[in-house]
């Protein structure tokens, strides 16, 4: 997973708008991943094992620093939320975003759109 280490800290700092927790946060990702790798390659989709792990240990983050998240996240259900965070904020390709989460690009774009039209009616 450290071949994506650089969009995971990207994701980490635009979540909690700190490099330093960003990096801590992958950093215990990292953590947590090694020491369950055996059972992270036995799930049906590693890559969304790892994302979830991510996304979690983030949001732990953000609520133990007493930090609201990012507008996206609050306004959003996290797979959306994420999706549209890849894509637009950090400007990734949709198959590498897609990859990223563990999901093929049709769910990464369903999602687009999930966030798209929730966002026009707020």
């Amino acid at each position: 997973m450290q071949l994506y280490e650089q969009q995971y800290l990207q994701y980490a700092h635009v979540r909690l708008a700190d490099e330093g927790l960003g990096a801590e946060a992958v950093e215990r990702t990292f953590g947590y991943l090694s020491g369950g790798w055996d059972a992270v390659l036995r799930c049906p989709q590693p890559m969304a094992a790892c994302w979830v792990l991510l996304r979690q240990v983030v949001s732990e983050r953000s609520r133990r620093a007493s930090r609201t998240g990012d507008r996206l996240h609050r306004a959003l259900p996290a797979l959306a939320a994420d999706a549209a965070l890849l894509r637009y904020r950090l400007g990734l390709d949709a198959s590498i975003a897609a990859h990223l989460m563990g999901v093929d690009e049709s769910a990464l774009r369903a999602q687009l759109r999930t966030a798209t039209s929730m966002l026009a009616r707020v």
